[in-house]
């Protein structure tokens, strides 16, 4: 089960992400989790957010480039070698980035996975919990 991600491109200069979190606020949309790569010229910042759909809307109407990508939320458990664990079950996928999902109690991670749908039965086969966006 896929869960939505907004990436978001942003110039490589000061509140270049203040910009991207004020649209947020003002459309009354929360941040779970997010993930900011940069390079030189500009920045990718991955966010999971309570409503993608309108978190893409609101920054493209303003003018930033965004756009919506399947990733796969995992809850792991907060144990030494869980994250070993995941990855050994996941050894025959390229995971292309992942970053940690914030959790009361336990540990989550977000994952881009290419064919996610064969992914998503091995972590559940794994005896992994992959959360919906409703987890989140």
């Amino acid at each position: 089960m896929a869960v939505k991600q907004v990436t978001v491109f942003i110039g490589n200069k000061e509140g270049r992400i203040e910009k991207v979190t004020e649209i947020l606020k003002e459309n009354n949309i929360n941040i779970s989790s997010l993930s900011l790569a940069e390079s030189v010229d500009f920045g990718l910042l991955r966010l999971i957010v309570s409503d993608p759909v309108k978190a893409k809307e609101a920054l493209s109407a303003e003018g930033l480039s965004a756009r919506l990508s399947d990733v796969i939320a995992v809850e792991i458990p907060n144990a030494p070698g869980s994250l070993h664990d995941l990855l050994t079950a996941l050894v025959e996928f390229n995971i292309e980035y992942m970053y940690v999902l914030s959790c009361a109690e336990k540990a989550s991670m977000i994952m881009k996975i290419k064919d996610y749908e064969s992914a998503e039965s091995v972590i559940r086969s794994s005896g992994f919990t992959v959360l919906s966006s409703d987890d989140i």
